[in-house]
């Protein structure tokens, strides 16, 4: 872009924003009064590029044009029209009172500012349509960037596009993270729509910041990726209400406090804001007059109250809720650590952390630990590990990036320092590479530890920066000297190879140093493995010769009863046959004999056991049960005459 041949100056205002409004998620969005300014100068001629910064974030924004957000988003839109670059004689100076991470739209309004940068320096004349799909681009919630842009009470959606038409779009991900490119294509045509909505002008809003900040990335992650038909449902029928609701006048407490209540994100978000929940449930209309509403701001963790009147009263209730929790509490952000060495501070909770920027409680947003001792996951959950090239600091404040050599570290953390072979002493990170006879440096650790019987026991730690087989002299030469084999006299444990000074000052092996086996012990376990093995097996064998010969004895003793009770009916038979004959002619001689059927008093023994069946006739004495087969058509024999009851049935 060439410069312009008269200076040019304008001013930019972009308003802060709240989302969300209870049940209208990724929806609803609310222009607030508080701007993000940018004053823009044009030159003829002067310094190239100059960007000034004032207010929140002063201290951490970047200034250079590749990589602050607000003049990123100003070279998208050039590059997207064939402007390659911004105006060579550029000023901008940005006053910035808007919260960054609070839920108050700070990036929306920064992008919003971004893309109208871009559309003045270009003389693009775009419609407030096409300057939210440059908006949406870049930052795709379309609740914040509308309100931000067009102002007011706004609900807004984005729209479901086709993939040729996205075809050659890059992600809002990766306009962020990159410089803009030449000759970017421009944005598809109505990428989000929007309607403004009635606003009420007895309703004011009232915003309660937090002292800690909140990622939208992190609020977004706790969030579950299906949801109950009654929490949708839920939403639902609140979101229709609302928007009308907060239209008319004069505005209905009991409407609005019940339409404001939501279950598709709140709920999910307690655990990373100390007293959302009681917040939510007792600041209500019957306690304080004149609110409305009360809900999470954006991704939080501002709360937004909704009210006529008493707005002080109510803001001041919010706030003792999480000085409840400990946020906002005035501390002494000097450190201080334990005769044990474990880092402490003047917030003495375990959930909070004293920010040094402003000497107030806040919460952590690191750990270096997988567990931490009395945290309570119900009531916020565990922070997160820090990882690829950023370390969690003693404050377990948020991860910051890896030190450099030569930079300042805190007591014995070696993780804070860059390189795999840094070493944290006296503070400061150093490489361990110290050569042999070179020049070294060590530092010296007293603290107390416990016993398993909670006795004190002090403990001293000498580090130093030599390579693995020296280390440092440090009463005299300070050299880096070989380190000790076993069984030579040491004063400390760094002195040996073995890392392990015995306590009467020579060089051993440590507990934990593993001992080669000698072959023949080998052996000897081989061979008594073998022996107990064959002495289980012998032992099984005796056992089943012994079950084998019982049971042998069982079948033998069986088949010799049934041999037995065989013998014992056949003879039997002849005489009960005679019995028979007298009894059917002498005491009825006018009726035929019946013959004897060839199947007669037969029964069938088995032996489920083996197998084996024998079949046996049965025949009883006068004194014994016996069983009878007779001709079907036969009459039913009388009983006998004469027979004495007791002496057991002839005929069945």
């Amino acid at each position: 872009m060439k410069a312009p041949t008269t200076p040019k100056r304008f001013r930019i205002k972009s308003p802060c924003s709240t989302a969300n409004i209870g049940p209208g998620f990724d929806v609803l969005g609310i222009s607030l009064s508080l701007y993000l300014v940018l004053d823009v100068e044009v030159m003829t001629a002067g310094k190239t590029f100059e960007m000034t910064y004032s207010g929140e974030g002063a201290k951490d924004v970047p200034l250079t044009p590749e990589q602050n957000l607000i003049t990123k988003a100003a070279l998208y839109v050039l590059s997207a029209n064939g402007i390659s670059n911004l105006p060579p004689f550029l000023k901008i100076h940005v006053h910035n009172p808007i919260p960054l991470g609070r839920g108050l739209g700070s990036s929306g309004a920064a992008v919003v500012s971004g893309v109208l940068l871009g559309n003045a320096l270009g003389e693009l004349k775009l419609s407030q349509e096409r300057l939210l799909d440059y908006c949406l681009m870049i930052e795709r919630h379309p609740d914040n960037v509308a309100a931000a842009l067009v102002g007011g009470f706004v609900a807004s959606y984005l729209s479901e596009l086709s993939p040729e038409v996205l075809k050659g779009v890059p992600t809002s991900e990766s306009l962020l993270e990159s410089v803009p490119s030449p000759n970017l294509p421009q944005p598809p045509h109505g990428i989000g729509h929007y309607v403004r909505l009635g606003w009420a002008k007895e309703i004011k809003a009232v915003a309660i910041v937090p002292q800690f900040k909140l990622a939208t990335a992190k609020a977004r992650s706790v969030l579950p990726d299906q949801y109950s038909r009654h929490d949708v449902i839920f939403n639902f029928q609140r979101l229709a209400v609302l928007t009308t609701a907060l239209g008319q006048s004069p505005p209905s407490p009991g409407l609005i406090f019940n339409a404001m209540q939501d279950k598709i994100h709140q709920p999910y978000r307690k655990t990373l804001i100390p007293g959302l929940p009681e917040i939510l449930s007792t600041i209500t209309p019957e306690k304080y007059d004149g609110l409305l509403g009360i809900c999470l701001s954006g991704a939080g963790p501002t709360i937004l109250a909704l009210a006529t009147k008493n707005f002080d009263e109510i803001a001041k209730a919010a706030q003792e809720v999480f000085k409840q929790h400990g946020l906002g509490d005035q501390c002494s952000s000097s450190p201080f650590y334990t005769s044990s060495y474990q880092f402490g501070d003047s917030c003495d909770n375990i959930y909070l952390f004293c920010d040094p920027a402003t000497n107030t409680c806040n919460t952590k947003g690191c750990t270096n630990a997988d567990y931490l001792k009395g945290w309570d996951l119900t009531v916020r959950k565990m922070p997160d590990r820090c990882g690829n090239g950023t370390y969690c600091p003693d404050n377990n404040s948020n991860c910051v990036p890896l030190l450099s050599i030569g930079s300042h570290c805190e007591m014995q953390r070696d993780d804070e320092c860059s390189g795999q072979t840094s070493i944290c002493l006296n503070s400061t990170c150093f490489i361990k590479g110290a050569p042999m006879g070179g020049n070294c440096g060590s530092d010296t650790t007293n603290y107390v530890s416990y016993d398993a019987e909670g006795f004190a026991v002090q403990q001293t730690i000498i580090r130093d920066n030599c390579t693995i087989g020296s280390f440092c002299e440090d009463q005299t030469s300070y050299t880096c000297i070989p380190s000790k084999v076993n069984g030579l006299a040491c004063n400390q444990d760094r002195e040996c190879i073995s890392g392990t000074c015995s306590n009467d000052g020579t060089c051993v092996n440590g507990p934990d140093v593993f001992h080669t086996i000698q072959p023949w012990l080998w052996g000897v376990l081989g061979a008594a493995v073998t022996i107990f093995v064959l002495l289980i097996l012998g032992a099984l064998w005796v056992l089943h010769r012994y079950q084998s010969n019982l049971e042998h004895e069982k079948i033998a003793k069986f088949f010799g009863d049934n041999e037995e009770f065989g013998r014992y009916a056949m003879a039997d038979r002849d005489d009960e046959d005679t019995s028979a004959s007298s009894y059917d002619g002498g005491y009825f001689p006018d009726r035929p004999r019946m013959p004897m059927l060839a199947n007669e008093s037969v029964v069938y023994l088995t032996t489920p056991d083996y197998i084996k069946s024998s079949s046996l006739s049965t025949h009883s004495k006068r004194n014994a049960s016996a069983t009878r087969l007779r001709d079907a058509n036969a009459p039913p024999p009388p009983p006998p005459l004469g027979h004495e009851s007791g002496n057991g049935a002839l005929f069945s």
